[in-house]
């Protein structure tokens, strides 16, 4: 390629948005978060928010600290990188003690750390001197870092002007890049800065070949990037999820009842064979005494919690309840966590983590006998006022549902950070006599409402989730994704966000379809797949490719 600018291509950008270091000293840092933000993004179609200040305190560092890209990466490798809700910029370094040669320990300012880290494996990073194989990797892998000594007046630069040092010019402090991409025709290369938006265009410039300035200059990449499930907490729900495990393209994960056991199938996503592989019976660590393998009577809803990436799962049971379950990342073993919720729920419930506290609270939303919502909480942070760890009913809402499914969302409508009243606004979608109602969850007052009615002949619960379309960096807000069954067909269904729109319907596919049980957009271009129950009880994938068009998977049992 002669032209490669990552902010613009295949249709989409995927550079995330311009940071300011501010009077610090600490560019590398941010330079090395705009890189791993990139990768995830690039490897993953995942938006996310990765931690400067993280990164600057990990390796021992103070603001006025220059550092270097190595130590940076032997952080990130030794021990990920968390979001800022994790650990803020400015937060104080007093919170980090210790070094081991591969960067600080870090102290977890959420208990939850380990969940929400970006990790790489050892020999993640790669280093390039020559300009042609540095601008190959940017058109084959991604952004590159870069360290080098400008000019002065190379913060005065503004707008599309291509920056070449004057002649004979003193090279300045070192100062570190993001190079998003080249332009051979004319002759420059883009990078990202760290200097608000007000240098360049928009945080971004065009260096000149002609300057000779980042031609010598080592270029650092990285690839094999392992997103955290707090940045996918919106784009699944139901029966499956993409999780962690797997080489490349992370496995897709599926939890779904077989008679009165719920199985875990897993998808190797790293190949091109996409064969589905059976990990057997969801057992209680004591496997002569299994206390919940053998009780659903329906299919679970599945998250991948920052609880260490501990998979939880919350089915109805032959106790006439709710029963959570989860599996243990560090022992490999699955424990019983309790039972509850209301008598003979229906339906397969809403199950997240939300944004509330750290970690995030878990919500549940589930379908009574009475036909009435209820919505339910674990409060999984301190301190609270009532029943810390334990979950607790909040409120019932609507009236005549007679349809539910895993259509709980934990928007990113309303969000401006923690504590409880700016954690954004909760969705969930239901079915009453054939229409399906969206309700709204007020993130200050509580209280749930009806928002609109859609839909007709609907029979089953739909599932939804908030997709990245529509967002143009992780700033953004995404879309709502919705598939239901109908006439033995599934409906997609999507709303915009970002002005808020309407709901409309896009497509109709499938065959033999009951309802569907899981929704999810997947690291494949941004694909939605979608777990179906049929008919004969069995389970089916489809997807939507990047053409928008929808096709059928395998039969899975």
């Amino acid at each position: 390629m002669t032209n490669v600018d990552w902010r613009n291509r295949f249709g989409a950008n995927w550079i995330t948005s311009v940071r300011n270091q501010q009077s610090s000293e600490n560019c590398w840092a941010f330079a090395t978060t705009a890189l791993y933000e990139a990768m995830v993004r690039i490897e993953h179609n995942l938006w996310n928010r990765r931690s400067e200040g993280e990164v600057v305190h990990g390796v021992g560092k103070q603001s006025w600290d220059l550092g270097n890209f190595g130590e940076a990466t032997a952080f990130v490798q030794n021990y990920g990188l968390a979001d800022p809700d994790c650990f803020p910029f400015g937060l104080s370094a007093a919170l980090y003690t210790g070094k081991d040669g591969g960067g600080a320990t870090p102290f977890s300012p959420t208990p939850d750390r380990a969940g929400r880290t970006v990790r790489i494996g050892a020999g993640a990073t790669t280093s390039l001197t020559d300009p042609a194989q540095k601008k190959n990797w940017i058109d084959t892998v991604g952004p590159m870092i870069v360290m080098l000594n400008p000019p002065s007046d190379f913060g005065l630069l503004r707008g599309n002007q291509v920056y070449v040092p004057p002649p004979g010019s003193p090279g300045g402090p070192t100062h570190a890049l993001l190079v998003v991409g080249f332009n051979d025709a004319a002759g420059y290369w883009i990078v990202k800065n760290s200097w608000g938006t007000g240098w360049g265009n928009g945080g971004f410039g065009l260096v000149g070949y002609s300057g000779n300035m980042l031609e010598p200059a080592t270029f650092v990449g990285v690839r094999g990037t392992n997103p955290d499930p707090w940045a996918r907490r919106r784009l699944r729900n139901g029966v499956l999820l993409q999780g962690g495990n797997g080489a490349g393209r992370n496995n897709f994960e599926l939890f779904v009842r077989v008679g009165a056991q719920i199985m875990h199938w897993w998808r190797e996503n790293s190949t091109p064979a996409f064969t589905w592989n059976n990990a057997g019976v969801v057992r209680s660590a004591d496997q002569w005494r299994d206390t919940f393998h053998d009780d659903a009577l329906d299919c679970p809803a599945a998250v991948q919690s920052t609880f260490n990436r501990n998979y939880e799962l919350v089915y109805r049971c032959n106790f006439n309840q709710l029963r959570h379950v989860f599996f243990d990342q560090a022992s490999g073993l699955w424990n019983d966590a309790t039972l509850f919720g209301p008598a003979n729920p229906q339906g397969i419930p809403g199950f997240i983590q939300g944004n509330r506290g750290a970690p995030g609270d878990f919500e549940v939303v589930v379908l009574n006998a009475a036909g009435q919502l209820e919505h339910w909480t674990k409060h999984n942070s301190f301190p609270w006022t009532q029943n810390p760890g334990d979950w607790t009913l909040r409120t019932r809402f609507g009236s005549g549902i007679t349809g539910s499914g895993p259509a709980l969302v934990q928007s990113s409508i309303g969000v401006t950070g923690y504590p409880e009243n700016n954690a954004g606004e909760l969705h969930y979608v239901a079915t009453a006599n054939g229409v399906m109602q969206h309700f709204r969850r007020d993130p200050v007052t509580g209280t749930w409402s009806q928002v609109t009615t859609f839909g007709s002949g609907i029979g089953s619960g739909p599932c939804m989730i908030e997709s990245s379309f529509g967002m143009a960096d992780e700033t953004g807000i995404g879309n709502f994704e919705l598939c239901v069954a109908a006439g033995g067909q599934i409906q997609h269904w999507w709303r915009p966000n970002n002005p808020v729109g309407t709901w409309g319907r896009s497509a109709v596919f499938g065959s033999s379809v009951n309802r569907v049980v899981g929704l999810i957009q997947s690291s494949f271009g941004g694909d939605l797949e979608v777990i179906a129950e049929r008919t004969d009880l069995k389970f089916q994938h489809y997807y939507r490719d990047t053409n928008g068009v929808w096709n059928t998977g395998p039969i899975i049992t």
